[in-house]
């Protein structure tokens, strides 16, 4: 048997100098020809190497009967044809000295029938050759920071924001293809569909992103676990040093029922899945919309030095709500100082308690933006406020710039963490003020629940990572 290469270097799937494309070169449809499409769209600057038997060239680029005609040696192949002409096809690179192959073609071990033997040849080459292979079943991964993409889908997005955000899963919804990430303008390092796992599993992956300097915080969507040693010593080396989110569906019957169908995985005992989530200092987050929001908290920011928050809004009720959610979210509301009740009643006497409800002031106001910056520096200057959540207003296009400006000149105030809340009616107005403010690195929301999350993800972070000090 070869011995296999670090299992913690996945180097050549997102960063290979070359890569082969396996699959249909016939043009628009093919999904050969759209994977070379989209590499060449994001501006992958490697060699790219399309491989099939039925056609000459495809872009211009000459196209080879066989991955073993290719003179030049191949990091990376992306494999998109029937599942009986898979494993082949993984001989053939492991022949050449491929070192990763990620298999986006369907009907594996999750299908049945032959797709079981078919997966099951894919991992006795793994083990006879040292190939490693992301999927089958996959649409594979990105990074954003070289344009490699495995997506052979029609992409509308042209240019997606190079960040500090991670996200791991075994759904091809966290795909380029599948959300809108140019208009979030989320800050994003890499993007990773496990599939199958019939070989890479989520403990290669936290491995390899643990030692990734260009990733600040992982958000790893967890059906199953392939080996729970490996993934509790990976998940906590990566703890130490930056913060692992994990979303894990499958908690109901129907919902198991439905992880099994999906990537042919057991769910598992939910209690023991939630401790050793516990125990290795990853924090479960409950929704599909948090999995995507909450991880902005640690792209842009320092971590809260404790939990006590200090809550600004523009409506009593929004403050009520902000209070409920910050105790579940296991933050603590601040008690304001006595200087800083001072300064706030200097400004306007019904503003001395914490949540601040600013709406009052500003609806009377001359200088709503001056008053409102005001009051934000007294909180934040407050040695009892660890952490700020920041309501703004987002009711038509022109108060975007005010808004915006008001920020700026509160750019110097912001060293603790905030997240801020924007709302109002006119949503063109809401999504160009959360790209301006997320552009001067301030994480904006949506929700205010998942604003006041995100905070409290950060704050119990900050202790677990105290605690691995």
């Amino acid at each position: 048997m070869k011995a296999q290469q670090n299992r913690s270097d996945l180097k050549c799937f997102f960063e290979p100098d070359s890569v082969a494309v396996f699959g249909s070169l016939r043009e628009v449809f093919g999904l050969g020809y759209g994977m070379v499409r989209n590499l060449l769209q994001f501006g992958y600057a490697g060699k790219i190497y399309p491989v099939s038997p039925y056609h000459s060239e495809v872009m211009g680029r000459k196209a080879y009967s066989s991955v073993e005609e290719i003179a030049d040696p191949i990091d990376a192949a992306i494999v998109i044809t029937p599942p009986p002409t898979v494993p082949p096809i993984v001989e053939q690179c492991a022949r050449k000295g491929v070192k990763a192959v990620v298999i986006v073609s369907e009907n594996f071990a999750e299908a049945g029938g032959d797709g079981v033997k078919y997966q099951q040849q894919l991992v006795e080459i793994v083990r006879r050759t040292g190939i490693r292979i992301i999927g089958p079943n996959t649409i594979g991964l990105f990074n954003a920071a070289n344009g490699f993409v495995t997506n052979p889908y029609l992409i509308a997005q042209k240019k997606i924001r190079n960040g500090g955000i991670s996200y791991c899963s075994q759904t091809g919804y966290v795909a380029v293809a599948a959300q809108p990430l140019e208009d979030r303008a989320l800050p994003l390092s890499k993007l990773c569909d496990l599939g199958n796992k019939c070989d890479v599993d989520e403990a290669d992956l936290l491995s390899y992103l643990a030692d990734d300097s260009e990733t600040r915080v992982v958000a790893m969507h967890m059906e199953d676990v392939k080996d729970g040693r490996r993934f509790m010593d990976a998940a906590q080396k990566l703890v130490s040093s930056k913060p692992l989110l994990i979303l894990r569906p499958g908690r109901s019957e129907d919902g198991a029922r439905a992880v099994a169908s999906h990537t042919a995985s057991l769910a598992g005992n939910e209690q023991v899945y939630d401790s050793a989530i516990k125990q290795v200092g990853a924090i479960r987050i409950d929704t599909w919309q948090e999995y995507w929001e909450v991880p902005k908290i640690f792209a842009y920011q320092k971590l809260p030095s404790g939990n006590r928050v200090g809550i600004l809004t523009l409506t009593g009720g929004a403050g009520v709500v902000a209070v409920d959610a910050a105790v579940s979210a296991g933050l603590t509301i601040s008690r304001f100082s006595p200087l800083t009740v001072d300064k706030l009643r200097g400004i306007y006497p019904r503003l001395s308690r914490n949540p601040v409800d600013l709406g009052p002031i500003l609806s009377v106001s001359d200088n709503p933006f001056a008053v409102q910056g005001e009051v934000i520096t007294a909180v934040l200057d407050d040695a009892n406020v660890d952490c700020a959540v920041i309501s703004v207003y987002a009711g038509f296009d022109d108060i975007v710039a005010p808004i915006v400006e008001m920020f700026d000149h509160l750019k110097e105030r912001f060293t603790k963490p905030v997240s801020i809340w924007i709302y109002g009616m006119k949503l063109s107005a809401i999504d160009e003020m959360s790209r301006q403010l997320e552009e001067r690195g301030l994480p904006t929301y949506f929700y205010i629940e998942t604003a006041v999350k995100a905070l409290g993800v950060a704050a119990a972070y900050s202790k677990i990572k105290a605690g691995h000090a």
